[in-house]
């Protein structure tokens, strides 16, 4: 087993471990409220920590899915590892913010404080260079996890539990942390399965479902 693979299959289990740790201890709240950021300062900080974390080892994650499905579509997994890759890239960035934010949320009015966090994110900038090509993550992933399972390297359940996972802490982004702490869980039972069996000694590669 080469390095290389066996801190892919690593990436697919640590991913959602970290994704959910950085969910667990977020703040509570579906917006950057001044108030709760200055009421919850330490888990706003431990939160944007893990995700940022957690959208580094997404890197890894996408890579390795593309890799898994090279064989027999060589051109599909180069778009999809790069977009997914580079979504990824641009998700950690985001991440900063939260710091700003709290530090706005600790240094000015609430109001005044809402409205510059308001400002920052209606940018031409911060849409069109980073939250969109930021949410090209998603689909990139879905895509990868069908291709996976159209091969027959993968079940169509875990497809379903990713695409669960995925939509889940939007559905649920008026709920507590640990509720919207559900969504990295299913996702860990989409990949979790995948990386461990890449770490099989004598499993093949590319892995069969």
């Amino acid at each position: 087993m080469t390095l290389l693979r066996r801190l892919g299959a690593l990436s697919l289990i640590l991913w959602p471990a970290v994704h959910f740790a950085g969910f667990v201890t977020g703040p509570p709240g579906k917006t950057h409220d001044p108030e709760i950021f200055r009421t919850h300062a330490t888990s706003v900080q431990v939160s944007a920590v893990l995700l940022h974390w957690g959208a580094i080892l997404i890197v890894p994650v996408t890579i390795t899915l593309a890799s898994l499905v090279y064989d027999r579509l060589p051109r599909f997994a180069v778009v999809a590892g790069i977009v997914g890759a580079v979504a990824a890239i641009n998700g950690s960035g985001l991440l900063l913010s939260d710091f700003y934010d709290l530090a706005l949320a600790q240094s000015l009015p609430d109001a005044q404080a809402a409205a510059i966090t308001d400002l920052a994110y209606g940018y031409p900038g911060v849409v069109f260079g980073f939250l969109l090509p930021g949410f090209l993550l998603h689909p990139a992933l879905i895509a990868l996890v069908a291709a996976l399972a159209t091969l027959g390297r993968a079940a169509w359940w875990q497809l379903g539990l990713l695409i669960a996972g995925l939509a889940w802490p939007f559905l649920a982004n008026d709920q507590p942390p640990v509720v919207q702490s559900i969504g990295p869980l299913l996702i860990a039972g989409a990949l979790v399965p995948i990386g461990a069996r890449m770490l099989r000694p004598t499993a093949p590669l590319p892995v069969p479902a």
